[in-house]
Formats: C-alpha cells, sequence, structure tokens
C-alpha cells in the first residue's frame, strides 16, 4: 500500500513538473518563414531531421546547444524540389565543353579546339548547350543548321558530338559519322532523322532517335568521371537551393548514388526514373516493387517514354504543320499502340509512368493512353505525368484534372524559348495552349516544377522569376508585361509549385513540400524577402542556407 501511495505521489508531481521537451538544435527566428500555401510564420525550429515548432513554440525551444540563426527579416521557404532534371548528365556536361551562349560558329570552334587541345590520344571531344537559333542564318546549311565541317576545322583528328541545348539534337564531325559508319545509303531510323545535303550526304546533324547511331560508340563516362560529375551537380544543388531532385538514372547512377549516401556526401534526395519499356515494367514486378519504392534519400518506380522531340529542333509532334515550316509536324518517336502498351503494362504494375511530350499531338496521344489504362485497369491514384506539355490543345487542358495527370512543367522553357517559339507555332496556337500554366492550374491539373536541367540552369530562381514575369532571363523586364502574361502565376503560387506541388508529385507529400511540424526539415534560407523585392530582383535571390533532413549542406549565413 506504501507503495501505491508513494508512485502516486510520484506521478501527480510529474503532472505539475512536467519534463521540459528537449533542445531544438536549430532555430530560425525574426524572418518569414513560408510553411506552406497561405501561412507564414516568424521562426522554426529542427530537432533531428524534423520540423518541431514555429512560430513562438520554435522561440522556446532555444537551448545552450542550439544554433541561433537570426533571419534578419530574410525568407526561409521548404526546400525546393526540382522535379524533372537530369542530374548526373548534366554534372558530367559540367566536366565537358559548355556551348551554352554561343553566339557564332567561330565562338564554338574556339571552345572545342581548346577542349581538343587539353585531350587525351583518341578522346572523344563531348559536350552540350549549342543552340542554332542563336548563330547567323549565314552561317548555317541545310535545314538552318550547322554543319560537320566546323567541327572538323577545330577537331580534324579527335571525333566529336556535341547535343544541342534540348539534347534531342546531336552534331557530329566527319570523324564521328565514319566511326558510326553513316553515309549517304543509311536510312533514317523509326522516330529520328539523318539532316542531308542536296547530294544526299549526312550534314552531321542527327535528330531525336538518329543520335543513337553515334551515341551508342561514345564512350561512357567512367566510374571517377560520373562520380565526380554527380559531386559537382550535388555542389550546385546545394547552392541553389535544391533538397530533392526527379532525375533520370541508369544503374550506374543508382550505383553511384547509393555509394555516396553510404560515405554521407548524398546532399539531395533522388526519385529516380528508369526506361519505360515492358522488361523494365517486368523487373519491377519480379522485385515486388511499385511507384516511389525505397526510402527518404533514394527512391525508384517511375518509368518514363519519349512521345516526340522539341519545338527548337522543330521535332516535337504537332497536330498541325508548323507556321515556320509548313512541310513538317515534327517528329513522333513512339507509335500510339505502342505507347497504349506500355502505359497499360506500368500502371497495371501499380508503376507511376512519365512521358516527354511537347507537341499538342504528343501530349494527346499520352493523355489518350493513360485513359485507356484507366478504363481497363481501374482509376487509381497512379499520378502518371506529362513531362514539359509545353503546347496543348485547348480540349486537352482540362483533361489533365480529369485523368489525375501531373504536368511537370519546367517555366525556364518558356522564358528561353519567346524569342521564337510564336515563329515556330503561330499567335494563336500559343495563345490557345502554349506554356499554359495559369490555364492548367485554373483547371484544376496538379502541376509540379522543374528545371530540366541541364537543359536549362539549375539555380529555382529562374524558374520562379519566369513563372511570376513570363520575361527573358538575359534581358529582364521584356517584353513589357510578359510574353503572353495571362499565364504568369504570383510569387505564392511558383513556391507552391517547386515545393508541395513536386512533393506531390513523386508521393511525397506527407513528408515534405511544407515546412508543417512533423515535416522533415529540408530548407532554404535566401538572402532577401522575395516577396518584398521586385521580380527582376528574383534572379539576383541566392541561398545563404540549405538545409536537408536538419544538416547544413550549404551555409554562408553572415
Amino acid at each position: 500500500m506504501r507503495l501505491l501511495i508513494l508512485l502516486a505521489f510520484a506521478a501527480c508531481a510529474s503532472a505539475q513538473h512536467p519534463t521540459p521537451p528537449a533542445p531544438a538544435e536549430l532555430l530560425l527566428r525574426n524572418g518569414k518563414v513560408f510553411v506552406a500555401a497561405g501561412s507564414m510564420a516568424a521562426a522554426l525550429a529542427v530537432r533531428g531531421d524534423r520540423v518541431v515548432a514555429l512560430g513562438a513554440g520554435a522561440e522556446a525551444l532555444a537551448g545552450p546547444g542550439t544554433r541561433i540563426v537570426d533571419l534578419r527579416g530574410r525568407l526561409v521557404t521548404p526546400g525546393m524540389n526540382d522535379a524533372h532534371c537530369h542530374l548526373a548528365s548534366g554534372g558530367v556536361a559540367l566536366l565537358e565543353v559548355d556551348l551554352r551562349g554561343a553566339a557564332s560558329l567561330a565562338e564554338i570552334e574556339r571552345r572545342v579546339r581548346a577542349s581538343a587541345a587539353a585531350a587525351g590520344h583518341g578522346d572523344w571531344i563531348t559536350g552540350r548547350g549549342w543552340d542554332q537559333t542563336r548563330l547567323p542564318a549565314g552561317e548555317l546549311g541545310p535545314g538552318g543548321w550547322p554543319t560537320k565541317e566546323a567541327l572538323d576545322r577545330a577537331s580534324p583528328d579527335r571525333p566529336v558530338y556535341l547535343r544541342r541545348v534540348d539534347g534531342h539534337t546531336g552534331w557530329a564531325s566527319s570523324r564521328a559519322l565514319r566511326l558510326a559508319r553513316i553515309d549517304a545509303r543509311t536510312p533514317d531510323p523509326q522516330g529520328g532523322e539523318i539532316v542531308r545535303d542536296q547530294r544526299g550526304e549526312p550534314t552531321g546533324i542527327l535528330k531525336e532517335k538518329a543520335q543513337l547511331l553515334v551515341a551508342r560508340i561514345v564512350p561512357r563516362p567512367s566510374p571517377d568521371k560520373l562520380r565526380r560529375g554527380i559531386l559537382a551537380a550535388l555542389d550546385l544543388a546545394a547552392r541553389s537551393g535544391v533538397t530533392s531532385v526527379q532525375t533520370e538514372v541508369d544503374l550506374e547512377d543508382l550505383a553511384a548514388y547509393r555509394a555516396l549516401r553510404e560515405e554521407g556526401r548524398l546532399t539531395v534526395r533522388v526519385y529516380g526514373w528508369l526506361p519505360l519499356t515492358l522488361d523494365w515494367v517486368r523487373a519491377f514486378e519480379k522485385r515486388g516493387e511499385r511507384a516511389a519504392s525505397g526510402d527518404a534519400w533514394l527512391r525508384t518506380g517511375l518509368l518514363k517514354a519519349y512521345a516526340d522531340g522539341t519545338l527548337g529542333s522543330r521535332t516535337a509532334w504537332m497536330l498541325e504543320p508548323y507556321s515556320d515550316d509548313p512541310s513538317t509536324l515534327g517528329i513522333r518517336r513512339i507509335a500510339p499502340d505502342e505507347m497504349d502498351a506500355l502505359v497499360l503494362a506500368a500502371d497495371r504494375a501499380g508503376l507511376q509512368v512519365a512521358v516527354h511530350a511537347i507537341g499538342d499531338a504528343a501530349n494527346r496521344m499520352v493523355l489518350d493512353a493513360v485513359e485507356r489504362a484507366e478504363q481497363k485497369n481501374g482509376r487509381r491514384d497512379a499520378r502518371h505525368r506529362i513531362e514539359h506539355a509545353q503546347v496543348l490543345n485547348g480540349a486537352d487542358i482540362p483533361r489533365f484534372a480529369a485523368l489525375g495527370v501531373v504536368a511537370s512543367l519546367q517555366p525556364t522553357h518558356a522564358t528561353s524559348d519567346l524569342r521564337w517559339a510564336e515563329a515556330r507555332i503561330g499567335r494563336a496556337r500559343a495563345e490557345e495552349g502554349a506554356y499554359a500554366w495559369r490555364k492548367l492550374l485554373d483547371a484544376g491539373a496538379r502541376i509540379a516544377f522543374g528545371t530540366d536541367f541541364s537543359v536549362e540552369p539549375l539555380p529555382p530562381v529562374e524558374g520562379i522569376y519566369s513563372a511570376v514575369t513570363r520575361q527573358s532571363r538575359e534581358f529582364p523586364g521584356t517584353p513589357h508585361g510578359g510574353w503572353l502574361p495571362s499565364q504568369r502565376l504570383s510569387l505564392q503560387e511558383a513556391i507552391e509549385l517547386y515545393t508541395e506541388g513536386s512533393a506531390y508529385a513523386e508521393f511525397q507529400e506527407a513528408d515534405k513540400g511544407t515546412l508543417e511540424v512533423g515535416k522533415l526539415a529540408d530548407l532554404v534560407v535566401w538572402d532577401r524577402d522575395l516577396f518584398a523585392v521586385a521580380p527582376e530582383e528574383i534572379l539576383q535571390a541566392k541561398p545563404v542556407l540549405t538545409v536537408v533532413g536538419g544538416r547544413a549542406v550549404f551555409d554562408s549565413v553572415p
């Protein structure tokens, strides 16, 4: 009896004097914390890998060992989640010839020549980023494309293969063409085109699947080069405020990410997509894995296909001919019946499908395939995705919400393409459904934002600026009011789509995408309050602190 009385007394005393909560490891205070859409706080506390308190509750968790950051009015957002990028190959591209911004053949030749001079004997010269729309018309050959002769001048002894900025057209030197055994007798592959001169000889330009004729003989990056490229991309992501990526992977990439995770050097969360083939569907079925299989750091279960090409290469598949080349509708990379079969199989296996579709015909084909799969397999929370969805027929815009298809969009594509997009498709088609973010959002579609790195720069501020202004990033403030300004978004919407929207697209909205209590402590402290500056200033904004799972992966807090 005495023991019971003592226990009761102890319980009563404990209730009157509860054990205080453990102090926070990180406290951000005196600023503006974007918790979720429509919700702000002045402070945030982190313990372990989670957000544990907001506002006054966060301030109360300061302890002797707490790192306290005075935000001085700066903005904190959830970590940016890039819903569409090519992280490993983009990282490797950082180590190769960078042709972005080159405005003449002479400049391209100079960069290639410099790389060739530093290369070992027999090495291929590879790179990316050229854009024929930036070159003088007088320097271009058949079809408005550069030719192999420029590369031959720059590197006569080593094969050269350079991918266009969009990755959908390749440019090969004469030596590279010979090694690939491409000549006037080589037929165009299905879903691709070899550009030829008047005599039928290849000019060096390979569109869509024709790229594989050369790409398959280009040596793969060594494991060391792949690792260095990924580390370079991880460093760029940390300095840019990117804490999660949804990215192309192959088995070598996955092995590299796993190794870096074991070493404690993986600083972004990775959801990787593999090719949408029946072999990969069967492989996932055999392992019993479905969409978003894995853990908080590394997951798979997303399979990707390509329906068409790009507007810049005039290979996006359109319902009507191109305005500036009425001879073509673009290139359809996969037949509708094959698309139907692949989507049906992946959907039945519980996997998530992502399909690259840029032209209005390609987008319709993918929506049709998802609709047929739903009719046969039944409706589920599949969250199948269309990557890019750049040009839509007006009738297809409401189908995204109706079918539960996520529109995975990259705002910087609009501000890169505005120089020539209307020449490709005309004003009427542009107004109907080009880069139609507002129309999709208002129609109830789920949207996720990304960059398509290394097609576009990785820093999310460029996408946020693009979404808010629809103005040039090269010449901020132009065109006045923005290109197709009715499709602009608010700053709050742009941030939400880069965070919560992207988390939804990878089935992770319960764990990340907002800074609500209990969510992962993936966050960015910006060097200014983006809500208090002119839109042009957004482009100059940079993180001062990037945190992933409670750990600082980039830190320049003054």
